[in-house]
C-alpha cells in the first residue's frame, strides 16, 4: 500500500497534458493509479524461485528493473513480482538499482523486491542503501534488511535509529521503522542463541554417553585381563594329588632283657623322609618362564629360593596352590638340568604371573609340610 502512495505521489509530480485532453489525462492516470492499487490489496502471490529452473535473458530483467520507475511502463505494476519470481538470478541487477543516482522510485522498489527475495547477498547494497538521500528509499532499505534477516546490518540500523529525522511521503518515521527492524532481529538472534544452546547440551551429552560407554569398554577389559588364566567357577576340576608327607620308619623289634642289645625304647631312630613318587609326565602342562624368576620351595615369598628360572625357559606344570596364584613346575626330561630341591622330586614352586598362560588350569596341589625329627 505504501508503494501505491508513493507512485501516485510521482504520477501527480509528473507534467501532465494541457488543453483538450486534460480531462482524458485525468481519467488514464485514475485507471492508472486504481490499477496499481490492485496488488496492494490483492497481492499475485509468484511462483517460488527453483534452483533448476533456468533464469531469462539478462536484458530481460534490465527491462523489468526499469518499469519498476517508469509509471508508463506496461510491466511498471508486475515488475516486483516478477522479479522476486525470477528469485537470486535477478539479484544484481537489483542491487545496482539501489544506488544513489538511481531515481528514488526505482531504488525504492528495488529494495522491496530485494527484500521479499530474501537472499542474504542483497545485504550489503541495502546496508549501502539506508544512506539514500531520499527517506522512501532509507524506509524500504530498513524493511527490507528485516526480511533478508542478516545481522550485519544492526549497527546501521541503530544509528539510522538514533540520529535519522527523515519521514516518508506518508509520514512514517525511518527511525521508527530502524527501531522496530533492531526488535526483530534481536528476536531471531535471541532464538539463534538457543538453538546454539541446544546444540552444546546434546553435543554435552554425547560426549558424556561416549565417555561412559568408553570407561564401561575399559572396566570389562581390565576384568578380563585380571581374571585371564584363571579358572572359571563351576568347571571341572583335574583330580587332586597330595605330594608325599615324611613316613616314619618301621619300629625295631625290642631286645630280650639281658642280651645286651640295645634298648630300642632308649633311643630313638631318626626320621627318613620317604622319596616321592615319580609325577605323571603323559598329562603336564607345559608353558614357557616370561622373565627371570625365582623358584621356591612352597608357594610364597616367606621361604627361600631354590634358584632362578630363565626368561623363554619351558617348564612343565605338575599344579596349583588353593587360590590358584602359585604353579608347581618342573624343568623338561630334554633340559638337561632340574631344580634342585632338597626333597629330590626336581619341582619348586613359581609365582604364575612369570609364566604363560596354560591351556586348561593345572591341579591343586596340597604342599608337604617342613620335614621335622620325632622326638
Amino acid at each position: 500500500m505504501t508503494t501505491d502512495r508513493q507512485e501516485s505521489r510521482e504520477t501527480d509530480e509528473t507534467p501532465r497534458p494541457s488543453g483538450g485532453t486534460t480531462q482524458v489525462g485525468q481519467v488514464i492516470a485514475g485507471l492508472e493509479r486504481l490499477t496499481r492499487r490492485l496488488p496492494a490489496t490483492r497481492p499475485r502471490r509468484p511462483r517460488p524461485y527453483r534452483p533448476h529452473r533456468p533464469a531469462p535473458p539478462r536484458d530481460q530483467i534490465d527491462s523489468l528493473v526499469a518499469a519498476l520507475g517508469d509509471a508508463a511502463h506496461p510491466l511498471h505494476a508486475s515488475a516486483v513480482d516478477e522479479l522476486v519470481e525470477i528469485g537470486p538470478p535477478a539479484l544484481p541487477a537489483i542491487c545496482a538499482a539501489l544506488g544513489p543516482s538511481v531515481p528514488w522510485l526505482t531504488a525504492y522498489r528495488a529494495a522491496e523486491a530485494a527484500g521479499r527475495i530474501g537472499d542474504g547477498r542483497a545485504a550489503g547494497a541495502l546496508i549501502q542503501a539506508l544512506r539514500h538521500p531520499n527517506s522512501n528509499v532509507r524506509w524500504s532499505a530498513v524493511r527490507a534488511l528485516t526480511q533478508v534477516g542478516d545481522v550485519r546490518a544492526a549497527l546501521e540500523l541503530r544509528r539510522v535509529a538514533s540520529s535519522d529525522q527523515g519521514r516518508t511521503s506518508w509520514g512514517e518515521p525511518v527511525a521508527g521503522a530502524a527501531q522496530s527492524a533492531l526488535e526483530q532481529l534481536g528476536q531471531r538472534s535471541v532464538w539463534g542463541q538457543s538453538l546454539e544452546l541446544i546444540k552444546t547440551a546434546v553435543t554435552s551429552v554425547l560426549m558424556i554417553l561416549a565417555l561412559t560407554l568408553a570407561f564401561s569398554v575399559v572396566t570389562t577389559l581390565r576384568e578380563e585381563l585380571d581374571s585371564f588364566g584363571r579358572i572359571i567357577p563351576g568347571q571341572t576340576r583335574i583330580p587332586q594329588f597330595t605330594l608325599p608327607t615324611v613316613a616314619p620308619t618301621a619300629a625295631a623289634p625290642t631286645a630280650a632283657p639281658g642280651s645286651g642289645a640295645p634298648d630300642a625304647t632308649a633311643v630313638a631312630p631318626t626320621a627318613e623322609v620317604a622319596p616321592p613318587p615319580e609325577l605323571a609326565t603323559t598329562s603336564a602342562l607345559t608353558a614357557t618362564v616370561l622373565q627371570v624368576g625365582n623358584v621356591r620351595p612352597f608357594p610364597g615369598t616367606n621361604n627361600q629360593p631354590l634358584g632362578q628360572l630363565q626368561a623363554g625357559q619351558g617348564v612343565e606344570i605338575l599344579g596349583q596352590n588353593e587360590n590358584g596364584q602359585w604353579f608347581l613346575v618342573r624343568l623338561p626330561a630334554d633340559a638337561g638340568a632340574s631344580i634342585d630341591n632338597p626333597d629330590g622330586s626336581g619341582t619348586g614352586w613359581i609365582n604364575r604371573s612369570l609364566v604363560t598362560t596354560v591351556e586348561e588350569p593345572p591341579p591343586q596341589v596340597t604342599p608337604a609340610p617342613t620335614p621335622t625329627r620325632s622326638p
